[in-house]
């Protein structure tokens, strides 16, 4: 039985059966699930895959109408899927138009989640997506949409939060205007999992590496945190600033589960900002390089909120950690 947390799943597209494998017992260490993307692999032996699989396996053979690359026929890949819920897989990712058959398979105890992506936009109506999905048979539902800005990890993590904790979803924003869906994910209790890359090269836009995801970005800390700020920076994270913030931060509060989490973006939108409340957060943050939107003084942001207008004030010209990052972090603890 797969348990409630949300999963670190790293998604796999190896070249055979035993390279695949290998990548998972590789990250077996920080991931928790592993996705085999079966249109990537040249060979695979499902078979094997199932049951020599170091983690809980989702197996995903996507066609080129979906984003995919499954080069055989749609009987083919409808086979491949009924073979791996017979074989016992733990998870099958299928998109709407085969998820119905595959549900009323009898005896099935694969869990299936139904996807739906949109690779030009962000879907649209996220939340008749989702019901539509459900209705289908699909256990774990996951909406995926395509980033243009920062504004757009709204929607995602929106549709996360107006679910019940017992229903299970996956919400993501492709791309690197929509990293914040993949880091936020934890934070929702519907959230069932989140995308990382084995390596640098990912199965989608906007996947961080596994290992930088669960060491640098703190993703198994994440759900647990209390309390819980956001540090809005450059895409180009600056890791040495993060470490002094989260250093005083840990001097500012006596609490071992506090976490600083960095959220790379362009700039500073009302979308993003909204979507980082909705993830319960205690304070959010931003360098004073980043861009600031108009729009943001509609929606009370900047500069009215007293933390904004004592951390810009403070901030002016910073490039390096200082000590008044401590004074800081102590007065967004105690402001916000």
């Amino acid at each position: 039985m797969i348990d409630a947390q949300t999963h670190l799943a790293v998604a796999i597209a190896a070249p055979d059966t035993t390279s695949a494998l290998g990548t998972a017992r590789e990250l077996a260490s920080v991931a928790t699930l592993v996705e085999y993307r079966l249109d990537l692999m040249a060979d695979f032996d499902l078979a094997q895959l199932v049951a020599r699989s170091p983690l809980p396996a989702i197996m995903t053979c996507r066609s080129p109408a979906e984003g995919g690359r499954f080069g055989g026929s749609e009987r083919e890949r409808r086979s491949l899927l009924q073979e791996a819920i017979a074989l016992g897989a733990p998870l099958v990712d299928v998109e709407a138009g085969l998820l119905p058959e595959l549900a009323a398979m009898p005896g099935r105890r694969t869990r299936l989640i139904g996807s739906r992506h949109d690779f030009s936009g962000m879907l649209g109506d996220w939340a008749s997506a989702g019901l539509r999905l459900r209705a289908m048979g699909a256990d774990i539902v996951k909406l995926v949409g395509t980033a243009h800005g920062d504004d757009d990890v709204l929607p995602p993590l929106a549709w996360l939060a107006g679910l019940a904790a017992e229903t299970p979803g996956i919400a993501i924003a492709m791309g690197a205007g929509g990293v914040a869906s993949r880091l936020l994910a934890p934070r929702f209790a519907s959230g069932f999992l989140s995308f990382a890359a084995a390596g640098t090269a990912g199965t989608a836009a906007g996947q961080v590496d596994a290992r930088t995801l669960a060491h640098d970005y703190g993703f198994h800390r994440v759900a647990g945190a209390d309390p819980f700020l956001l540090l809005l920076c450059p895409v180009d994270v600056p890791w040495n600033v993060v470490a002094a913030y989260r250093q005083a931060l840990a001097a500012a509060c006596d609490k071992g589960s506090a976490w600083l989490l960095p959220v790379p973006c362009q700039q500073v939108t009302a979308g993003l900002l909204l979507a980082c409340q909705l993830a319960d957060v205690r304070g959010i943050i931003a360098l004073p390089d980043l861009p600031r939107h108009p729009d943001l003084a509609g929606f009370g942001a900047e500069p009215a909120a007293a933390a904004w207008r004592w951390a810009q004030g403070r901030w002016q010209g910073l490039r390096a950690p200082e000590p008044e990052i401590a004074g800081l972090i102590a007065f967004v603890l105690t402001a916000l």
